[in-house]
């Protein structure tokens, strides 16, 4: 089987490529759910840094009614991957972008995304490697994804050229359909904007309640059952002129290694945004982070409401540190968010369900756990 994923140099084996996985605390175990509708928010003033903060349930709490805030939003965002250092030859060099497009309203989202650029390829499983195989490969996509509440549909067209010495393309149509709650990208909230895609796909309150609440929440995605997690409240420091709220959750893995973590900075006049990460794989380097993430620029979309609107992440690469103990970039990623509005009005219920798959398209359905395969020979209606 052919995989093209982001690798990092020096790659590790592909069961650790990702960097975070899942995790557990021993916080109470609440019972989760998707994100409420802001009519059901018991406040909708800021919590910042005139409260009492004593506990982490404090501020499991602070951070929930935060969360409130960004429940409903139209959100453009840009993303930009970039491997260091650059090819030489610029048509080589490992670069991608994608574009997001996104409607949430409640449990409710409309998600377009389209993407273009040349990652890696890696090869895996039982698969024979081709002699002179390609380092690397060009596509490009465009995927939508819709939910009304009841039903989630999705259609994702992929455009692969087929030699890298031809302007021939191959594309391919995938579309689904699922009466499951869908994992939705964690791009769509922004306290945890920071936390890479290797975490749960969940509100960071949720989160921070342990793996209880975590599970408790409709199709989270990279779920570890077996991991905990150890989380403590740090000293408050000074980042870019805002006062933070710091927390140190270092993840344990089932056979006792304690794996990586991260230092959180919780911006408190920001809504408890996070403006900083530091990442550590525990394997690598106790002391130097394998990656950083910043928030670079700030936006107050609403009085007393902020959201990043650039923010970046620099991976290190893990051998240099473990062996040299300095930090020598090895990739780089960029999000800019060009628009959002958290002032929507009610929406029509076409703009969470419309969707037509092309004459051709493979759909596969899942009702009640049960997964169907049909071939569309016209769009639907």
């Amino acid at each position: 089987m052919l995989l093209q994923k982001n690798l990092t140099r020096n790659s590790l084996p592909l069961s650790l490529l990702i960097l975070i996985p899942v995790h557990v605390f021993s916080v109470s175990a609440t019972g989760a759910e998707p994100d409420k509708p802001r009519a059901q928010a018991e406040s909708k003033e800021p919590a910042s840094g005139g409260q009492q903060v004593e506990t982490l349930q404090d501020l499991i709490r602070q951070i929930e009614r935060n969360e409130k805030f960004y429940v409903d939003q139209q959100l453009k965002l840009t993303r930009v991957y970039e491997d260091y250092p650059k090819a030489d030859d610029p048509d080589q060099q490992i670069r991608k972008q994608w574009d997001y497009s996104l409607t949430l309203q409640g449990r409710k989202f409309r998600l377009e995304k389209k993407s273009q650029g040349r990652l890696k390829v890696g090869y895996i499983g039982r698969v024979k490697i081709p002699r002179n195989r390609p380092q690397s490969r060009y596509s490009e996509s465009v995927s939508l994804q819709v939910y009304d509440g009841t039903t989630f549909r999705s259609l994702r067209k992929q455009i692969m050229p087929t030699t890298e010495k031809t302007k021939q393309n191959q594309a391919q149509n995938r579309g689904q359909i699922s009466d499951e709650y869908p994992s939705l990208t964690n791009l769509v909230r922004p306290h945890m904007y920071l936390l890479g895609s290797g975490c749960p796909q969940v509100p960071l309150s949720t989160y921070m309640k342990g793996m209880p609440a975590v599970l408790a929440y409709p199709n989270p995605s990279y779920v570890t059952p077996g991991s905990k997690i150890e989380t403590q409240i740090l000293e408050d420091r000074e980042f870019q002129g805002l006062q933070c709220k710091r927390i140190l959750i270092d993840v344990i893995l089932s056979n006792g290694t304690r794996h990586n973590g991260w230092e959180l900075w919780l911006a408190v006049d920001r809504n408890l945004l996070p403006v900083r990460n530091l990442s550590y794989t525990y394997r690598w380097s106790k002391e130097s982070p394998v990656a950083e993430s910043t928030v670079d620029e700030w936006r107050e979309v609403q009085p007393g409401v902020w959201i990043p609107v650039r923010f970046h992440t620099d991976r290190y690469d893990s051998f240099v540190i473990k062996r040299e103990g300095k930090q020598q970039l090895s990739w780089r990623e960029k999000f800019h968010v060009t628009s959002i509005s958290l002032d929507l009005q009610q929406l029509s219920d076409t703009v969470f369900s419309s969707l037509d798959f092309p004459a051709g398209t493979r759909v596969y359905i899942k009702e009640e756990g049960t997964v169907t395969e049909r071939k569309e020979e016209k769009a639907d209606p």
